[in-house]
């Protein structure tokens, strides 16, 4: 079953053709649109960039206006209906004021379906909420001394979670995914071709990301620098592109990546 489970994936995953991925930006949204080349590679083919508030508002401002939704509803409706119409499925990243994370150690024996309920009530706590008011979602951490599992947790607003989805579905697109800006950031980096050379010299627009890196097709002699660099020019890259506007892109872009991994 799980062979074929595998093949589905990868069958699935083969088949996709255009990916899209929305992260947020100072009194913005950056939507970005990947279109697969080849069997290994995809390339930018949409960068643009919704306003939905004054530049001068601050994270915490842009959290508590949720009309602005409205705005970003109309903006991905649009590109919509120019990019393959409606139900696409749509990869996202909250703004940092909305997400909390946050780890919990348990005793190493302890099963995995007993973390649900202390995670969910670490969630609420952190959001200053009810129980079945926050949407969460946890992991083990890859570090262990062997006596305890540390699992790695993030949560938000369940209502929060409610209005994003109604505002991609009002637009005609489908929430796939969400996830933290982090993440999505180093996937994208990676995948990268020319590494961190292209993520500082080149244009957004010009990025062409190699699937090899995700998984997304099989290995090939031909591999990109960024697998190559070290993990300490690769993190000095991301440090200085996610101070600019490029790193929202470079998020976007991201998390498009997810649909081929």
């Amino acid at each position: 079953m799980h062979a074929l489970a595998r093949w589905w994936h990868r069958r699935v995953r083969s088949s996709v053709r255009h990916a899209w991925g929305l992260a947020p930006l100072e009194g913005a949204w950056v939507l970005v649109g990947l279109t697969r080349q080849s069997a290994t590679l995809v390339k930018v083919h949409t960068l643009t960039t919704c306003l939905v508030s004054r530049a001068s508002d601050t994270a915490d401002e842009m959290a508590d206006n949720m009309a602005d939704l409205g705005v970003l509803s109309q903006h991905l409706r649009e590109h919509g209906r120019s990019r393959g119409g409606s139900h696409q499925r749509l990869n996202m990243a909250l703004p940092n004021a909305f997400v909390r994370e946050g780890f919990l150690d348990f005793p190493i024996d302890l099963p995995e379906e007993n973390w649900l309920y202390e995670v969910q009530l670490e969630v609420a706590q952190a959001c200053q909420l009810e129980l079945d008011e926050v949407n969460f979602d946890f992991e083990p951490a890859n570090t262990t001394d062997g006596l305890v599992q540390r699992v790695h947790w993030v949560g938000c607003a369940q209502a929060q979670m409610t209005a994003f989805k109604n505002c991609t579905r009002a637009a005609g697109w489908r929430l796939a995914a969400v996830e933290l800006e982090r993440q999505a950031a180093q996937r994208g980096v990676r995948a990268l071709q020319g590494g961190s050379v292209s993520l500082l010299t080149q244009a957004p627009q010009d990025w062409q990301f190699r699937l090899d890196t995700l998984g997304g097709a099989a290995p090939t002699d031909d591999r990109t620098p960024a697998s190559e660099e070290s993990e300490e020019t690769i993190q000095a890259a991301l440090v200085q592109i996610m101070h600019t506007p490029g790193g929202a892109r470079l998020v976007a872009a991201g998390l498009a990546l997810k649909a081929w991994q």
